[in-house]
């Protein structure tokens, strides 16, 4: 199977300074497939890591030193369980927000659990520092995969700009506004919002964050090397420079690759003591968000990952003809005729 011996390569080099990858890859995937993926990442950007330590998770020597650690935002106890996904939560990647009932909820629930994530590593940061190892004048970056609910992935970077920067998204107005708490459902308590917008957190350099770190990007990145899988792969772009078309779709392959860093967003805290560099992640397809003059700006790759869809090769290809034909409809609000018009004039 291509995506096993590709998982397997990516850990070649990578250190199991806990002993514990073993396990947890087995008991709960996702903490441990994601700290693959950031050891790719690391090795595409160029770092010289330090191994030597058993935390933080990553330790870059160079071409500059700061420190990673990896968190996963996970299902809550009472949350519907992975092992229940249906075709029609599948299908649900293909549904733009403004079209999605319950988008809201999925939207809350997303905050919710990534503020849990991100919470339980600002207080490991206190820890880090009695080690003499650590050095609190270099930067610390928390690196968080959302897989917190069963259609993760619909979110998008919604959450972050909400619970980082207190941008609320509104689909049907296609925009945010600031909003500075939001209600826990089960217990009604209040949940700030905009934890980046002032200093009480400033020893966090920034998230690093994606919601797209799925065993569909296994698939896709296997696809990008040409190699057989038994699905096919449609990834949805958005294309912040376009503002007639925004969302674009990409069938993976080798001719057009989905890369380790797509879909990977770092926020940057705007009252971060030790600032993170972004040119360090310049090789990259990573894209960069800052709050800057009270807007948030992107820097690097501004065609990222919005969503991705795998299913098997036998149904894909007619399957994705028809989505691509409609999605344009649908994802970026406009009509047939609109799109036509499009078309002709570039013609």
């Amino acid at each position: 199977m291509a995506e096993k011996s590709l998982l397997c390569s990516y850990t070649n080099g990578l250190v199991d300074r806990d002993h514990k990858m073993v396990r947890q890859f087995q008991e709960t995937f996702h903490s441990t497939y994601w700290e693959i993926i950031i050891y790719q990442l690391c090795l595409e950007a160029g770092f010289f890591l330090n191994q030597s330590h058993p935390f933080p998770d990553f330790i870059i020597k160079k071409p500059s030193e700061f420190y990673i650690e990896a968190v996963v935002a996970n299902i809550k106890q009472t949350g519907i369980p992975e092992c229940k996904r249906t075709i029609e939560d599948q299908l649900s990647m293909l549904t733009p927000p403004h079209l999605q009932k319950d988008f809201a909820d999925v939207l809350n629930e997303s905050i919710i659990r990534s503020s849990n994530a991100i919470f339980s590593k600002i207080k490991k940061y206190e820890d880090y520092k009695k080690e003499q190892w650590f050095d609190e004048k270099k930067p610390f970056m928390i690196a968080l995969s959302s897989c917190d609910q069963i259609n993760y992935g619909r979110e998008f970077i919604y959450s972050m700009m909400a619970l980082l920067y207190g941008r609320y998204y509104i689909p049907h107005e296609n925009g945010c506004i600031i909003k500075k708490y939001i209600k826990k459902g089960e217990t009604g308590a209040e949940l700030p919002l905009g934890i980046f917008l002032n200093s009480d957190y400033s020893q966090i350099s920034a998230i690093m964050y994606t919601c797209t770190n799925t065993i569909g990007k296994l698939t896709a990145l296997a696809l990008s090397k040409g190699l057989h899988t038994f699905n096919s792969v449609l990834d949805v772009i958005r294309d912040e420079e376009d503002e007639e078309l925004p969302f674009k779709f990409r069938i993976v392959s080798n001719d057009s690759p989905e890369s380790i860093s797509d879909g990977i967003f770092i926020f940057h805290n705007p009252h971060a003591k030790q600032p993170i560099n972004p040119r360090l992640f310049e090789n990259t397809n990573v894209t960069h968000v800052f709050l800057e003059n009270n807007r948030l700006v992107q820097m690097g790759i501004t065609t990222p990952l919005y969503t991705r869809f795998s299913i098997n090769s036998f149904m894909a290809q007619p399957l994705f003809n028809e989505i691509i034909a409609s999605s344009a409809v649908k994802w970026n609000n406009i009509t047939p005729d609109i799109i036509n018009q499009m078309f002709n004039e570039k013609l």
